[in-house]
């Protein structure tokens, strides 16, 4: 918005021009005549509206740029998108030989594509990393270190649809059997919650309400849900007794390895491979549990909309990976239409 005004000094009356651009904002004397004033008010809106004004970007040293978006990334991401970001940055850095941020072209991204194709990265893995990289250039366009976002015509791979893949009630039952006295609560707990694993992994004493039946998701000091709200979900009979019976250690954290230390997630992971392979179950990683919650949630008839508020899901979108499992769900909402 650009707008002209008038200001009296010791020198006389003058108009002034004020406008934004780029979120910076600009005020120039014009002179003593309304007629010029107007004339110049014209001139600036067309330019405004044509994208003809804009602050030159102050090109900087790409390895700097590239350590002050991780300073930032430490600071306002979740421990796990950190040290993703570290990995996929180190891996364009080395691709890209920068000396200049100016140097990132669109051309240049799409050779760091079809490399890491060649190199045998996935499309979804590929895909992800140019998530990194658009976040990191979004940042040097609102940081004033790049005129515009190079990455922002580079399209992403298509990744082909797969069915999402679930324990069966056998399976689920097998894998309960088979687990010692240290991984069936914590088994049990994934299969009534579908929580994710590090939700498990911070789940605290004082997010149980026993009183009221429900368990929370909530933020911990160092620690946060992945989408930073507050969840309650509520708690199955079996999963109260299950918490119930669990021994209530010294420190406020339910689950804890042996020496009574907060778990460690990629040991938890490994530890239920080993045991979905114990039972026959191939290529599966604890991750199939909330799916495992999920799914069968919708095969008994719940809708997709309670289903992505139990897991915490910001967008339905994701949610409706479970949808085909509901064949019914549509066929008996078009039967209740009457006229």
């Amino acid at each position: 918005m650009a707008r002209i005004y008038q200001r009296s000094g010791k020198n006389g009356t003058y108009w002034y021009l004020d406008y934004a651009v780029d979120g910076r904002r600009v005020r120039k004397r014009v002179g003593k005549s309304k007629r010029l004033a107007d004339l110049a008010l014209a001139d600036v809106q067309v330019k405004i509206e044509r994208k003809e004004l804009g602050f030159a970007a102050k090109d900087r040293n790409f390895t700097e740029f590239v350590q002050e978006y991780l300073n930032y990334a430490k600071s306002n991401k979740a421990a796990l998108s950190y040290d993703r970001d570290i990995r996929t940055l180190k891996i364009f850095s080395d691709f890209m030989q920068a000396g200049r941020l100016s140097a990132i072209t669109a051309a240049k991204l799409e050779a760091y594509k079809a490399r890491r194709r060649e190199q045998g990265a996935m499309a979804s893995t590929v895909n992800r990393e140019l998530n990194t990289i658009k976040a990191m250039l979004n940042k040097a366009v609102a940081w004033g270190a790049l005129a515009q976002n190079p990455a922002k015509s580079v399209q992403k791979f298509k990744e082909p649809k797969r069915q999402v893949r679930y324990l069966t009630k056998e399976q689920a039952r097998a894998a309960l059997k088979a687990a010692d006295e240290r991984l069936k609560p914590i088994l049990e707990t994934f299969l009534h919650t579908g929580l994710r694993r590090d939700e498990l992994i911070h789940l605290t004493w004082a997010d149980i309400d026993f009183k009221n039946k429900v368990l929370s998701v909530q933020a911990k000091d160092g620690w946060h849900p992945k989408d930073y709200e507050v969840r309650h979900i509520p708690m199955t009979d079996r999963l109260i007794k299950v918490l119930q019976a669990h021994p209530k250690r010294d420190g406020s954290y339910i689950f804890r390895n042996g020496g009574g230390h907060i778990l460690d997630g990629n040991v938890l992971s490994r530890d239920f491979r080993v045991l979905f392979r114990r039972c026959g179950i191939k290529n599966a990683s604890v991750h199939i549990l909330r799916h495992t919650f999920a799914s069968h949630l919708v095969m008994n008839g719940a809708d997709i909309y309670t289903v992505q508020k139990l897991l915490g899901h910001s967008s339905i979108k994701t949610t409706e990976i479970y949808a085909h499992l509901a064949p019914d769900y549509l066929r008996s909402a078009i039967q209740k239409l009457e006229y």
